[in-house]
């Protein structure tokens, strides 16, 4: 090789090909790097959505449901009865009434559970109503509007009633009223 020498010239169509190429290469790793980005993440352990709590509380509805028609089979059912009846595993159980409509006992409550994201939990509520009647092997459980329940609901082992101080100082809420919050031994 002399000095003089150079390398003869690409052709037109090489560097059109090297550059079509080297585009084509900057938009497929383009192309990765925005796919791995859109690639939805799995939420955080914990985290449920609301139609997975609506199914929870239909679980809980119709266990509840059937507790208090095994309650209901030997004697009526009244109050303190129904305070004994256990609640679902969760817990999110409200009364918010118990009457008899001739042979049928009618107890209307509310279940309730949360959902979301474990630091960012919200809540929602169904209301039910059950009618034990004597001659029917099972409960007659159906959901009503949720104005048919009360709104307000105590977190599992809050108990303002039962304080000596403040607003209620010594007052105490009905059994029915204290089914969904389990005692705390003092």
């Amino acid at each position: 090789m002399s000095a003089g020498y150079s390398p003869p010239r690409q052709s037109a169509t090489y560097r059109a090909i090297a550059g079509c190429g080297g585009t084509l290469a900057a938009v497929v790793v383009i192309g990765v790097f925005w796919a791995m980005a859109s690639v939805p993440r799995p939420p955080p352990p914990g985290t449920t959505d609301e139609r997975q709590a609506g199914y929870r509380m239909e679980r809980d509805a119709g266990d509840y449901a059937r507790a208090l028609f095994d309650a209901s089979r030997d004697a009526p059912l009244t109050e303190a009865r129904l305070a004994a009846v256990p609640v679902p595993h969760e817990g999110g159980i409200g009364v918010a009434g118990l009457s008899r409509e001739g042979d049928t006992t009618v107890v209307t409550f509310s279940t309730h559970a949360r959902y979301g994201r474990p630091d960012d939990l919200e809540e929602t509520m169904a209301c039910y109503r059950v009618e034990l009647v004597g001659k029917l092997g099972h409960p007659r459980l159906r959901r009503m509007a949720d104005e048919a329940c009360p709104r307000t609901r105590e977190t599992p082992g809050s108990q303002p009633n039962d304080s000596a101080s403040g607003a209620s100082a010594g007052t105490r809420p009905s059994a029915a009223a204290r089914v969904s919050r389990p005692r705390i031994a003092a």
